[in-house]
C-alpha cells in the first residue's frame, strides 16, 4: 500500500551507519568519495559524460558527429545533511569551461529548505530534469521554446502533509547563465507547486530503474514573471526598453510499473515585446520498459503556436547498464531517436525537418 506524498506505507530495509572515521572511497557506484569523522563532511565527485552522431534530413541531408559533452558534479553536505552544496561546470561540449551550477543550501527542516546561488529555475518539470536523467536525446521543441534557463538568485522549498504538499519559490537576477549584470527593471519571480501521491517521480524513468514496482502521480504548476530591457537601435540612438512577461505551465507525470507518462502545457504573453502576445506549448511523453530496468521504448508528441503552428513528433529506443547502486538509476545508456518538426519555431525555415540521433552517456 502506497502512502500520500510519496512514501511506500512500509519502511525500507535501514543501512549500516557511515564510519565515524575519516575516509576515501572511489568505485563506479558512488564517484570519489571522501567523508570525514562523524558525519561533518561528505563530498561526492563524478563525471557524466555524452557523445552521439545525428542525420538530418531538411532539403537535403547532413550527418554529422557532435561535440562530445562532459560535465564534472561535486556535491556534497555538511553537518549530517544540513548544509549541502552543488558544483557542476561543463569540461567539454559547445561551452567548455562554463559553470553551470554552483549553489549552498540550507535545510532547516522538511518544510523549508534555502539554496542560494545559480542553478535551475524551478519552473518546468522537463526543465529541473538533469539531462542524464531524460529519456529522450533531448528535452524537446516544446520544452526548449518556453523554458526559463538557469539563473543566479534564492529559492525557497518544503513539503508539507507527509509530503503530499511541495513547493518552491524563487527569486532571481533575470540576466541568466553566468550574467550578474542584473540590467533588469524587476527580478525574475518564479512559483511552483506540487501534489504528489505515492511514489515520488523526480526524474522521467529514474523510479523504473531504482524501485521494484514504482505507483505515483505528480500533479504540478508553476509561473513566472519578469521585465527583462531590450535594447533597439545602435550607437547614439540606442536605447533600452522593457518588455513584460508572464509565464504559466500546468504538468502531470504518472508511474505505473514499467510504464510513464509525462505531459505539460505552456503558456506565455507578452507585452511591449516583438514577441508575440500570447504563446501557447503542450507536450506528452511515454516510455515503458519492455526489459526491466533494462530496455525502454516510447516517444514524444508536441504542439507550439508562436505566432505560426510547429508540430514535433518523437520515437526513442533506450538501453540502460549498471553495476551495483547508484543514485541516477544507470551508469551507461544508449539512446536511438528518430524526430520530425513539420517546421523551424523561429518561422524561418517551415520545411519538414527528419533527424535521427544515436547518442551514448556514461555517468562515473
Amino acid at each position: 500500500m502506497l502512502a500520500a506524498g510519496g512514501a511506500r506505507a512500509e519502511e525500507a530495509p535501514s543501512e549500516p551507519p557511515p564510519p565515524t572515521d575519516a575516509h576515501v572511497e572511489l568505485g563506479p557506484t558512488k564517484g570519489l568519495v571522501f567523508r570525514s569523522g562523524a558525519g561533518r563532511l561528505d563530498l561526492h565527485v563524478f563525471t557524466w559524460q555524452r557523445a552521439e552522431t545525428d542525420t538530418r534530413i531538411s532539403g537535403e541531408t547532413d550527418v554529422a558527429a557532435s561535440i562530445p559533452l562532459a560535465r564534472l558534479v561535486l556535491q556534497g553536505h555538511f553537518f549530517d545533511d544540513r548544509l549541502l552544496f552543488f558544483f557542476q561546470p561543463e569540461v567539454a561540449g559547445s561551452r567548455p569551461d562554463e559553470l553551470l551550477d554552483l549553489f549552498a543550501e540550507w535545510k532547516v527542516d522538511e518544510r523549508l529548505r534555502v539554496r542560494i546561488g545559480q542553478f535551475r529555475t524551478p519552473f518546468s518539470r522537463a526543465y529541473i530534469t538533469p539531462l542524464s536523467n531524460i529519456e529522450l536525446t533531448g528535452r524537446g521543441l516544446v520544452s526548449d521554446q518556453f523554458r526559463l534557463g538557469r539563473d543566479t538568485g534564492a529559492m525557497f522549498s518544503g513539503a508539507f502533509a507527509d509530503g503530499l504538499f511541495h513547493y518552491d519559490l524563487g527569486i532571481f537576477n533575470g540576466a541568466g547563465i553566468n550574467d550578474l549584470s542584473g540590467n533588469r527593471d524587476a527580478p525574475l519571480l518564479v512559483a511552483r507547486t506540487e501534489l504528489r501521491f505515492g511514489d515520488v517521480i523526480p526524474y522521467d524513468q529514474a523510479p523504473s530503474l531504482v524501485l521494484d514496482d514504482p505507483h505515483g502521480v505528480t500533479l504540478a504548476f508553476g509561473g513566472a514573471f519578469s521585465r527583462p530591457g531590450i535594447v533597439q537601435g545602435a550607437g547614439a540612438a540606442q536605447t533600452t526598453t522593457s518588455e513584460q512577461l508572464g509565464h504559466a505551465t500546468a504538468e502531470i507525470a504518472w508511474m505505473h510499473g514499467p510504464l510513464s507518462v509525462h505531459a505539460e502545457g505552456f503558456w506565455r504573453s507578452a507585452q511591449g515585446s516583438p514577441r508575440p502576445p500570447n504563446a501557447f506549448g503542450s507536450f506528452v511523453q511515454a516510455g515503458v520498459f519492455v526489459v526491466p530496468r533494462r530496455v525502454e521504448i516510447g516517444g514524444r508528441a508536441g504542439w507550439l503556436s508562436n505566432g505560426h503552428d510547429v508540430e514535433s513528433y518523437e520515437g526513442f529506443l533506450a538501453s540502460y547498464w549498471k553495476f551495483g547502486d547508484t543514485w541516477l538509476g544507470h551508469h551507461f545508456k544508449t539512446v536511438l531517436e528518430y524526430r520530425y518538426d513539420s517546421g523551424d519555431p523561429s518561422g524561418v525555415d517551415l520545411r519538414d525537418r527528419h533527424r535521427v540521433t544515436l547518442q551514448n552517456q556514461i555517468f562515473f
